[in-house]
This record gives C-alpha cells, sequence and structure tokens, in this order.
C-alpha cells in the first residue's frame, strides 16, 4: 500500500499484521523548530510493518531519504543519503505501570503511548529521522575546514593570510616561555 497517510486507526490492524510503504512530503517535517529542521528532499520513503501483540501494537519501520546538510568544519551543504530502521511498542491508554520499584528494561525504552484508536505516526518517524542526522557531520573525511584566521574554506585552496600553512601555531607564544640553561 502507497500513501502519504500519518496515522492509522487501531481497528484497521489485523490480527496477522500490516505493512504499509508510504511516501511523506517532506514538508510534514515543518513541525519541527526551524534551527533543528532538516533539510530533506522530498520524498521521505517510509516501511511500516504493525502487528498486534497482547494489548500493544508493535511497529518496525525502515526510511530512506536524502539530506542536505552544513559540514562542521568547512560550513558547506552536502548530501547525506538517511537510510534507518526501527522499532517503536504502541501501549493502549490506561494500562497501570507495573507495581513495585521500576526499572526500564530494553523493550521499554522503545515503548510510546498512543491516545484512544489513533495511533499517530508522524512524532515517532520524526523522532527517528533526527537521531539518524550525524552530530557532526563531515562532508568528506578529509575536509581540511576553514582558515582559523580569515575563514578561507581550505577545501578549495590555500588563503592569502598564510595561517593554514601552519607558520602560526596557537602554541608558538609557549616556546617563548621555555627557560634556556
Amino acid at each position: 500500500m502507497t500513501a502519504s497517510i500519518t496515522s492509522i486507526r487501531r481497528a484497521d490492524i489485523p490480527a496477522q499484521g500490516l505493512r504499509l510503504e508510504l511516501c511523506w512530503d517532506a514538508a510534514l517535517l515543518g513541525q519541527l523548530p526551524e534551527a533543528s529542521r532538516p533539510d530533506i528532499e522530498s520524498p521521505l520513503r517510509i516501511q511500516l510493518s504493525f502487528r498486534p501483540e497482547g494489548g500493544r501494537i508493535i511497529m518496525d519501520g525502515a526510511c530512506q531519504a536524502q539530506c542536505r546538510i552544513a559540514c562542521v568544519r568547512c560550513l558547506e551543504l552536502f548530501h547525506y543519503p538517511l537510510s534507518l530502521s526501527f522499532r517503536y511498542a504502541f501501549e493502549p491508554p490506561g494500562r497501570p505501570p507495573a507495581p513495585g520499584s521500576v526499572q526500564l528494561g530494553s523493550g521499554d525504552i522503545e515503548a510510546v503511548h498512543y491516545d484512544g484508536e489513533q495511533i499517530d505516526l508522524l512524532p515517532p518517524v520524526i523522532e527517528q529521522v533526527c537521531l539518524g542526522l550525524p552530530a557532526y557531520p563531515h562532508c568528506s573525511r578529509d575536509c581540511r575546514g576553514l582558515c582559523p584566521q580569515c575563514g578561507t574554506n581550505l577545501n578549495t585552496g590555500g588563503c592569502a593570510c598564510g595561517a593554514a600553512a601552519g607558520t602560526r601555531s596557537p602554541f608558538a607564544v609557549l616556546g617563548t616561555l621555555k627557560k634556556k640553561p
């Protein structure tokens, strides 16, 4: 099934499970703050499979997209292929917590509560997209970054100030403090 739905009713998931293939427009990520919103080229391709397990609904998912993100060294935008898989367990409303001291297990970390009969798919998918992006993205392993003096992108060539050529080290001043015998 190919669609751009963002929620599913609990009653629409049969006992044998349900599989969805979704193509979302990147504009759906508009609910994120602009500073943290990834620049994703549409479409965001998502495969989801649902299966009931007791009172819970288990959702296994995968997501693929092309993102444009800035390198933390040179600040240039580059394409980053996002490909990730994830799992969530949707808990029904009103399920009481276990008595006694609570210790989270691996299955509890992926648990999400849903209200009523509707499961909103957008928040868990957005969460996974944000978690799937690198914290410190680099355009390449050999990125040389920016000159600390003049700000020239050192990947495109040298700079005129010579600071990047290694003539001036930030630790050079320590050499003057050394006592001579």
